[in-house]
């Protein structure tokens, strides 16, 4: 009976030696991730000028985003006499028009800071304001419809003087914010890559600088899905854009061919739905 129970026992550890898969070393894979992550950047503007031809002063100045629908933003900074280096806090109003700065008292500045932080749509109270301790109002050269161009005009106050501030360049303020959006690929063979899609799209011109413009374009990046070929990768991405012309978006997807390194080897658009002023 003994002999009979040894031959089961060594039937058994035969079929599981050699008839059930091994797990020790699982075989590498070939599969990646893909995603793309949305940032904004906004750079600080310093400007260097005078007050009163006189003074020279050096402003350091933040530019919130103009939010869609809205025709101005949030401004913040600093301003200092070259002469005795003490940053005076500001707070005030923009477009790509106009900045008019503020300095208050460091109660009534906090108190304000944090409204309008949180509650943009209550910026237009800093139009008249009166209980300010100093203030800038800078207007940027504009051209006239028949074609002739009115210069910078620039002034500041402190309620009781006022004083002309020379000229600087106001051009780009609303260039400040960019927009980023970065194809993250991740894999088990190779170090993460991210690639700046607003480049390999040919997208940057239009979509990397928004803030202020007035159609409020909104482009949407997704990564639909990922496809190995014989030498590298295609990845569909869809897209979408929402407009203030239209009640609606335009979209379809880009089609990105990657060699092996992750490196953009070509690429098509296709356009699915097409947003018209009629909709």
């Amino acid at each position: 009976m003994a002999s009979y129970y040894q031959f089961l026992y060594l039937w058994c550890l035969y079929c599981l030696c050699f008839t059930l898969p091994a797990h020790s070393a699982p075989k590498p894979t070939n599969n990646i991730h893909a995603s793309v992550n949305y940032s904004q950047t906004i750079q600080p503007l310093t400007i260097n000028t005078h007050i009163d031809n006189n003074y020279p002063i050096q402003l350091q100045l933040l530019f919130n985003v103009i939010n869609c629908y809205d025709d101005i933003g949030l401004v913040t900074g600093w301003y200092q006499y070259d002469k005795y280096k003490i940053r005076i806090p500001l707070l005030g109003i923009y477009n790509h028009q106009f900045i008019t700065l503020y300095r208050f008292d460091a109660v009534q500045h906090q108190r304000l800071l944090d409204q309008f932080t949180h509650h943009p749509s209550q910026l237009s109270t800093l139009y008249n304001i009166s209980s300010f301790i100093e203030k800038f109002e800078f207007v940027n050269r504009w051209q006239q419809p028949n074609g002739t161009w009115l210069p910078f005009r620039g002034k500041w106050t402190n309620g009781t003087k006022t004083l002309n501030v020379n000229p600087f360049n106001m051009d780009n303020i609303t260039d400040q914010a960019q927009n980023h959006y970065d194809l993250v690929i991740t894999s088990p063979h190779h170090t993460p890559t991210s690639l700046d899609l607003l480049t390999k799209l040919g997208l940057a011109e239009e979509y990397r600088i928004t803030n202020g413009n007035i159609a409020c374009p909104d482009l949407s990046l997704t990564v639909a899905n990922i496809v190995k070929r014989a030498r590298g990768w295609s990845i569909k991405i869809d897209y979408s854009v929402g407009l203030r012309r239209c009640a609606g978006s335009h979209s379809g997807y880009y089609d990105l061919q990657l060699d092996d390194h992750f490196t953009v080897i070509n690429k098509q658009s296709v356009l699915l739905h097409q947003c018209s002023m009629t909709e």
